[in-house]
């Protein structure tokens, strides 16, 4: 009896399964689980990352499987992205970069666009042959496309010096890579547009003091959003020059007097370090020499009369020679 009802779970296992293929509703069945948000928003022209965990038949370990998000439709349920290379997606701006085998199925949307709204949900197959397969559509995710809000950002321009070449990046909101927003520069003392790329360099002049440089943004159904710095030039004084025309330029010498007063201090201090050390060796070699014992001086005495002894003998015996 207990064979009979193993396998009559296995015929009903059997034929439920083609109906998940079909998007069926149900509940998940034990030993197969998927975590995943229920919505995501993302602006129209950006990306977005939806992190997604499943296990399937209690594991979460693989090889060589599949994985198929699916969009759902009123009439048919299709594949919108899959690491199965055999099988055609309908969007390419969708993309299963999670690793099914390792019970991975994050979803990537690059460049969203309105159309790209609606809900999607996980499929997985352990392989062609393996009766682990299994559709996750009690857990969709709904996608909705929002409109383009988000600034750019602009790479932190530091001191800027008059003369010195200077770059500048602008990155798209969200720090998203793989967009079709169009980046253009502009400086509010040149006239239309700067530059049409990403990243710009330039030469400052005291002429652009004060001056706005501002990175705009444009998806494909041309809305923008724009990021504005304010340009702090900073220059070198010159003995000709009567007087500051600017902060920026009291704080760049002042950062560099700041920074001669340390390297000052830390050669005072090795110096006074290095003296200190040979007065005191000096200092001890004396006291060293005035605590010598009266039999260690009675013999250097001795030693020096008998040298010079030795010495006069030598000069009375060369003279009468002569």
């Amino acid at each position: 009896m207990r064979h009979i009802k193993h396998s009559s779970m296995w015929v009903g296992l059997v034929i439920m399964l083609p109906l998940f293929w079909e998007g069926v509703t149900c509940q998940v069945v034990p030993g197969y689980s998927i975590d995943v948000p229920p919505s995501v928003p993302v602006q129209e022209g950006l990306c977005v990352t939806i992190p997604c965990n499943f296990t399937a038949d209690y594991r979460i370990t693989f090889k060589n499987s599949f994985g198929y998000w699916m969009r759902e439709a009123l009439k048919s349920h299709y594949i919108i992205a899959t690491n199965n290379k055999s099988n055609p997606v309908r969007k390419t701006n969708f993309n299963l970069t999670g690793n099914p085998d390792t019970g991975d199925c994050s979803l990537t949307i690059t460049n969203a666009r309105k159309e790209d709204a609606g809900t999607y949900y996980f499929r997985f197959v352990e392989s062609k042959t393996s009766a682990v397969k299994y559709s996750f559509n009690s857990m969709k995710t709904t996608i909705t496309v929002i409109d383009l809000t988000e600034e750019p950002v602009i790479s932190d321009p530091g001191t800027v010096i008059a003369g010195i070449n200077k770059t500048l990046t602008c990155t798209p909101p969200g720090n998203c890579s793989a967009t079709s927003l169009v980046i253009q520069w502009r400086k509010s003392n040149v006239a239309g547009v700067w530059e049409n790329s990403s990243t710009v360099t330039f030469t400052p002049s005291l002429n652009d003091h004060q001056e706005n440089i501002t990175c705009q943004t444009t998806n494909s159904r041309g809305m923008t959003t724009q990021k504005t710095i304010l340009l702090d030039v900073c220059y070198f004084p010159s003995f000709t020059d009567k007087e500051d025309t600017n902060v920026c330029t009291v704080r760049v010498v002042d950062s560099i007097f700041i920074i001669g007063i340390v390297i000052g201090n830390i050669a005072a201090f090795i110096l006074i370090n290095v003296a200190s050390y040979f007065c005191l060796k000096r200092h001890m070699e004396k006291r060293q020499l005035g605590n010598a014992s009266p039999d260690s001086k009675t013999q250097d005495m001795e030693s020096t009369y008998q040298e010079l002894t030795e010495q006069k003998t030598d000069i009375y015996y060369s003279l009468k020679a002569r």
